[in-house]
This record gives structure tokens, sequence and C-alpha cells, in this order.
């Protein structure tokens, strides 16, 4: 008898593996696809804090509104693909430092890990996850 095609346990197993295979790597990819829109905020962050220190030159003191003094569309800002929400704020005043905050929003909240970033006029940078150490590398 000559036998063409695949049996139905043999079809069967091949869907039972591919779905074995496929809930251990999905869960992996969303982790890595978190991760990596991290740089989104990490890479924003960096360059408003370049912007605070060019207006602090041309100011004497830091910006306290990304829309009017850095020329951002608004305040708080919302990242270009709109997963992370940057506000500053000034410890003091604006003459002495400011911060900028980038917080998750959108499907990005289901980053737990690091939700929350900031950096400071020191360029002191943090993203402390739930167990308070530092995530941004």
């Amino acid at each position: 008898m000559n036998k063409k095609g695949f049996t139905l346990i043999e079809l069967l197993v091949t869907i039972i593996i591919i779905a074995i295979l496929s809930s251990v790597a999905y869960p992996s990819y969303l982790h890595y696809v978190e991760k990596t829109r991290r740089t989104e905020a990490q890479s924003m962050l960096i360059e408003l804090a370049n912007r605070q220190e060019m207006y602090y030159l041309d100011h004497h003191i830091y910006a306290t509104n990304l829309n009017l003094d850095l020329g951002m569309t608004a305040d708080p800002f919302i990242t270009k693909n709109g997963y992370y929400s940057i506000q500053t704020s000034s410890a003091v005043s604006a003459a002495v430092g400011f911060k900028l905050t980038a917080t998750a929003i959108s499907s990005q909240v289901k980053d737990t890990d690091c939700a929350v970033l900031s950096i400071t006029q020191a360029h002191e940078k943090t993203a402390t996850n739930a167990n308070g150490t530092n995530c941004w590398k």
C-alpha cells in the first residue's frame, strides 16, 4: 500500500509541539518588546536633558515647561510612538536643577519592571523596578 500525506495523529502531535513552543516563546518575546521600547524613553530623556542644558546656558535657569521653553509639542510630552509621557519638575527652583521623568503609558504600562525612568541635571539616571534595583542600563 502506497501512503501519501500525514495521518491525523501526526498532524495533532505537530500542532501540540507548536503550541508548547509558542507558549514558552511568546511571553519572552513580549518582555523583549517592552524592554526595547524603554530605549525610546531613555533617548528622549537624554535629548531633553541636553536641551535643558542649552536653555540654562542662554537663560541661567532651567526650563519649567517643555512646550513653551524647549520647543516640544506639548507639556507633558508624549514620545514619538506614544509609549511614554515625559514631564519636567524642579526640585527647589528652576535655577537649582531639573528632573525629567518618563512614565509608561498606553500598552507600555504592562512593563512593570521599569515603568518610570528619570534623569536629573547631574545626569543621574534612575529607573527603579519593583525590587528597587536600577533598570536603566
